[in-house]
């Protein structure tokens, strides 16, 4: 109906008119050739009835005595306010936030039965891959630790009794000493990750 009206007005370009005179906004001679010509046109009349329409709609939604006919009983919100606390008074409890979780177990247990065992490895599946996957990349970064630590109280046991005692000599042999434990994790490193 609004897609017909937009049509009939588009055929008449006098229905952008419509507005203006029913807003009072034209003068008194532009209004009478106005309804004259409304009582001619199909255009210009059914988009004069729907402004009214409208305008009618508006009046009605913001009158104030529609608001005193709807009359609440006495104590409405009162009432209302102490209804919704004493409803959401046991969504706290640990009573129901286990019957809450019971209720989810039994409907994901009913969806896993309702979709079939297919589904489930279709859910199952990538979440133990990727399960395994996290695993192996622990386990390498574990044995490369290992490995890491290992060679390093090696070296550090074989360095540590031929250090100088002299102090400018033996801060110099701990940064080289420092330097090599870095190359050496990183080639363990990269053989645990060139063997895998």
């Amino acid at each position: 109906m609004a897609d017909g009206v937009a049509d009939q007005g588009a055929k008449c370009p006098q229905t952008i008119l419509t507005a203006a005179y029913l807003d009072g906004e034209l003068d008194a001679s532009a209004a009478e050739d106005f309804e004259r010509h409304a009582k001619t046109c199909a255009a210009c009349a059914s988009a004069l009835l729907e402004q009214r329409r409208l305008l009618c709609l508006l009046d009605t939604a913001f009158d104030r005595t529609f608001e005193k006919r709807v009359a609440l009983p006495e104590g409405f919100t009162r009432q209302v306010k102490a209804r919704a606390q004493t409803d959401m008074s046991g969504v706290r409890d640990a009573r129901e936030r286990r019957l809450a979780l019971k209720v989810c177990a039994a409907l994901a247990a009913g969806t896993f039965a309702l979709l079939g065992f297919a589904a489930f490895d279709a859910v199952v599946a990538p979440v133990l891959g990727a399960a395994r996957a996290g695993a192996g990349a622990l386990g390498v970064a574990g044995h490369a630790a290992a490995d890491a630590g290992a060679g390093a109280g090696v070296v550090l046991r074989a360095v540590g009794g031929r250090l100088n005692a002299s102090e400018p000599l033996a801060i110099l042999q701990w940064v080289v000493v420092a330097i090599a434990l870095v190359l050496l994790l990183r080639l363990i490193g990269a053989y645990h990750r060139a063997s895998d």
